[in-house]
């Protein structure tokens, strides 16, 4: 009974937080994008969310219809190599770090 509780609660928690607002439409798909034709304002905002990262893997999140939805931006920490990601919205907003 407590498992099944659980799993409930697991599954509905999503809707109760806010989690995922800004995440891509459904039915949307990533594009690959040469890293130097990321707009400046995209990694800048990545740059300032999470200092100490050396960025450089770009791709853009967009809805089924092909509009552009965010910027996904990837690099290591220069500190321990772990693999940082950040999505950035076009206006440059942070929607989400890893």
């Amino acid at each position: 009974m407590k498992a099944a509780l659980l799993v409930a609660f697991a599954g509905s928690s999503g809707a109760f937080c806010g989690c995922d607002d800004d995440a891509p439409p459904p039915g949307g798909y990533k594009r690959s994008i040469e890293f130097a034709k990321l707009p400046p304002s995209a990694l800048s905002a990545a740059q300032k969310a999470i200092p100490g990262v050396t960025f450089n893997e770009g791709w853009e999140n967009l809805d089924k219809d092909g509009k552009l939805h965010s910027y996904e931006i990837r690099g290591k920490a220069q500190s321990n190599g772990k693999v940082r990601e950040v999505r950035v919205s076009p206006s440059g907003e942070i929607l989400e770090q890893e």
